[in-house]
């Protein structure tokens, strides 16, 4: 484990880079926040208060409570002084895919996460099984009316007017978002998408319009289609493709376990209870069903997009409770005692940040040309190496050894490097196979 002493110079480093601020003082206390939220792995202010280092280590812990409350009132955390700086670095870090139907693009999960009497809006860069925030918005629940969509439509603009033209990007979301006001901001801003509907979705197929529950009918379970059309309306001119499909169930090797199958039956017996209690047997009978409404030319393309919506639900989970209910950040904890949407802003910032770095730590440790000493380490994690980058990033920082303190000052050195605004002194890190 770094001590803060020395973690500090590193995250300073990385703030410079991402071109947050010019204040050395405000570069400063940041630096000391999200050192804090890395070495406490927490981000409520007992934790963050606990771990503050800076000149005065042994202050009274209301002075160092103050101190985290100070810096979470600082305008630099907010999305919109941090989106270029975290576009331009995610994109630094990591490349488009490098095989498959999607090689070359990169894809952006949308998605929202209630935390406490706050619905966060995030929009993410798919990466290693995880979703790198960002962007977001802030929004109190239950969701104020007319909010909605304007609130997601500026979530994307916002992200595009940092996005290079020349990186093809791909957008993809659940079912609560699509609209035709989304989807006309996602053709002005020059992105694919593949976003799927519910059963009670409008679309026009053969000029016909329909809702997407008739086009069930005729489809075979285990067969994909994909079908011409437009969302809504034809008057809307918003064309692309439907894409039908009840995928076959195909377990992994570790989840087809007797104890691993009564957990996902019991897990999908729940699903079924709860689907039916909306509207009957009818949304139990469509919600096994996938539809998608797409820019992409092929089904395949289309699913294998849509496939990468989901790491984003393993960052919220690292956010809030963690993999076991215990190793989390506790953001939800620490967002539901804000009372205004600003400070839940600024928090979700430094979360953006924090786990820009550790996700970084965590990719670096499993390199081909890591040193043995890191190598050897990392196998100690687990016995099975099915590790999430982020969950490889923490046990890195936490590791207690300390064998891994002139390798982690070095990774985040190189990181830094990397994500230099200017011409790139390093190639972009290739993206590695989901674990």
């Amino acid at each position: 484990m770094l001590p803060s002493t020395a973690l500090y110079p590193l995250v300073c480093h990385w703030l410079q880079q991402l071109g947050m601020m010019t204040h050395t003082t405000a570069l400063g206390a940041l630096a000391h926040l999200v050192t804090a939220a890395l070495i406490a792995q927490d981000l409520t202010p007992t934790g963050l208060m606990r771990a503050l280092g800076g000149e005065q280590p042994t202050a009274a812990a209301r002075t160092r409570y103050q101190r985290v409350q100070d810096g979470l009132a600082r305008p630099w955390l907010t999305s919109a002084k941090l989106t270029p700086g975290l576009v331009r670095a995610a994109l630094a870090l990591i490349s488009g895919e490098q095989v498959g139907p999607l090689a070359g693009r990169t894809v952006l999960a949308l998605d929202s996460v209630r935390l406490g009497g706050w619905e966060v809006f995030t929009l993410g860069v798919v990466w290693h099984g995880r979703a790198l925030p960002v962007a977001w918005a802030v929004l109190p629940s239950p969701l104020p009316r007319g909010r909605f969509r304007p609130t997601v439509c500026a979530l994307v603009r916002q992200v595009a007017a940092a996005w290079p033209a020349a990186r093809p990007a791909v957008l993809v979301a659940d079912r609560a978002f699509p609209s035709v006001d989304l989807f006309k901001t996602l053709r002005a801003v020059g992105w694919d998408w593949s976003v799927r509907l519910t059963a009670r979705h409008y679309v026009t197929v053969g000029s016909q319009p329909q809702r997407v529950r008739d086009l069930l009918e005729g489809v075979c379970p285990g067969a994909w289609t994909g079908t011409r059309g437009c969302f809504a309306g034809p008057r809307h001119g918003l064309e692309g493709t439907v894409v039908v499909g009840q995928g076959l169930v195909v377990l992994p090797r570790h989840q087809a376990n007797p104890g691993s199958l009564r957990a996902r039956e019991r897990r999908l017996g729940q699903r079924r209870q709860h689907a039916a209690s909306k509207n009957q047997s009818r949304t139990a009978q469509y919600d096994r069903w996938v539809a998608l409404f797409t820019s992409l030319p092929t089904v395949a393309l289309a699913r294998a997009s849509y496939r990468r919506r989901y790491p984003i639900e393993g960052s919220y989970r690292d956010a809030q409770t963690g993999w076991d209910g215990r190793h989390g950040w506790e953001l939800g904890q620490a967002a539901a005692r804000l009372t205004a949407p600003e400070s839940v802003d600024r928090l979700v910032g430094l979360w953006a940040v924090a786990a820009l770095l550790q996700c970084w730590i965590g990719h670096a440790a499993v390199q081909p040309d890591a040193p043995p000493v890191v190598q050897r380490t990392v196998r100690s994690w687990s016995v099975t190496g099915r590790l999430s980058v982020w969950a490889r990033g923490r046990f890195a920082l936490t590791e207690p050894s300390g064998q891994l303190g002139s390798w982690l000052s070095a990774a985040l050195t190189d990181g830094a490097a990397r994500i230099a605004p200017g011409p790139a002194r390093h190639p972009p890190v290739a993206l590695p196979a989901v674990a």
